[in-house]
Parts: C-alpha cells; structure tokens; sequence
C-alpha cells in the first residue's frame, strides 16, 4: 500500500485517464478526492473506489474558476487533514482550424488546460511547502513536443504550457522537497479522443502509426502517474514521461 494514510486531489477523475489513476491510487491506499465538473461521473469514480473498500469523496469544481478550484482544496483538507499528491488531469479539446478559432474557444481552451493546472498547483504548493514534501503529476501529451495530427493549435499550446509549467515550478518547488513531473499521454482511447477518430478508417490510421501496434488504454497511465506520486521518485523532478507506444519515434 504505497500510498497508505496520504490523500490525493485528482481532476478530472469522471471518467478516461483520471477515472483510473483515482481508482489506482486508492487501491494503493490512498483517500482520493474525485474532482470532476461532471457530477454523475465524479459519483460513479467514487462509487467504484468504494465498492473496493476505498476511500473516496467527490467535489464539483471547474477547474478555470480559481474560486472552485480554491474550495476544492479546502474541502480535501477538511476531509482527510491535508493534500499529499495532486494529479492535475482535467483537460479539454476544441478541435478547429486556426482561422475558425474564437476568443472564446481560447479563453476555454487555455482556462481549463493551463490556467485551472497553473492555480490547483499554487493551492497544492500552499499546502505542501509547511509539509516540505509533496508530488505533483500534471497530464500533458506529445502534443507538448509535436503539432497534433488534426488542427488545434490552441491545444497544443496549452499542452506545451503543461510541459513548461512543470519544468518551471519543478525548480520553484524542489528545495521544499516536492517533486513536479508530468506524464505525456499519446493517443489514448477516451472519450476525448474518440470525438476525433470517430471512424474506423481514422482509428486503423492512428494505430498504424503506433510501433506498438494499439491505441493506449486509461489504464495505461496508471502505472506511470503511481510511480511519479510514490517515494520511488523522490529523486525525479521537471520530467515529462512519454507514454505513447512509441508515436514519437518517428
């Protein structure tokens, strides 16, 4: 139980990629708080955890609104006494050229992909720095490296702000002993992904690409985010580790 008596803030934890990093951290011991603006996904995250005799509560929070994003933090120390691991997760994607692109896809596109991850950090650093110790695991993607394969530029801006922000708080952070990594997702099956390959013809070209040979699973990043929030990284800080099947390769 390598996460025995810590508690840890996952966004986005309704369902894909946050839904099971929160379900694994709870099965290593961990009181998970689901945060989610879907109440009903949140609810079924938190109802899976605890049929396995984990400890789970759900928030509603949207994570562009620094007040929610403040009372999320507030209601995870009235909980369980403090926060130990934030997995910043939530994200979105507005797929569209950039000439179509408005100020408000922008402001939605950058407010929930880097703007909530910018402020859920400060509020976990407030946190964790009296504690000096603490892990923080933010969901990039190989977007953060390459242009995606379909128009949305304002989503790969957002993603290499994840990778940059990582890197920056990392070295802001590391002499107060809290390490900030993140994790770069590539093509993984979630509902996001599914809104763009929502073909057969587009989904047997993604998986052509892949030298693995399969689109990635949520479960996929389970593993990876555990290793980033546990004692077994202590000694990692500013990484973004790639989890793509080898996309990136070529």
């Amino acid at each position: 139980m390598r996460f025995a008596g810590q508690t840890a803030i996952v966004t986005g934890a309704g369902r894909g990629m946050g839904r099971s990093v929160a379900i694994g951290l709870a099965a290593e011991g961990a009181n998970v708080v689901v945060a989610d603006v879907d109440q009903n996904a949140a609810a079924d995250t938190v109802a899976e955890i605890q049929g396995a005799k984990g400890q789970a509560m759900s928030v509603v929070i949207d994570v562009s609104k620094v007040d929610d994003v403040r009372r999320l933090f507030q209601t995870a120390i009235e909980a369980f006494g403090g926060v130990d691991i934030l997995v910043n997760n939530a994200g979105i994607g507005i797929p569209k050229p950039l000439l179509d692109y408005t100020e408000a896809d922008w402001d939605k596109q950058l407010g929930v992909n880097l703007k909530g991850m910018f402020f859920a950090t400060q509020e976990a650093a407030r946190v964790m720095i009296p504690k000096r110790r603490g892990k923080i695991v933010n969901f990039a993607s190989t977007a953060a490296f390459v242009s995606s394969s379909t128009p949305e530029t304002a989503y790969d801006i957002s993603k290499g702000g994840v990778r940059q922000l990582t890197i920056s708080v990392a070295a802001e952070l590391a002499p107060h002993h809290i390490n900030v990594n993140a994790v770069a997702p590539g093509t993984i099956m979630t509902e996001l992904t599914l809104k763009v390959l929502d073909t057969e013809e587009k989904m047997a070209r993604a998986s052509a690409k892949i030298p693995m040979g399969r689109l990635g699973k949520p479960e996929d990043m389970v593993g990876p985010v555990l290793f980033l929030c546990s004692d077994e990284a202590d000694y990692v800080t500013g990484h973004t580790l790639v989890v793509d099947g080898g996309w990136l390769l070529f």
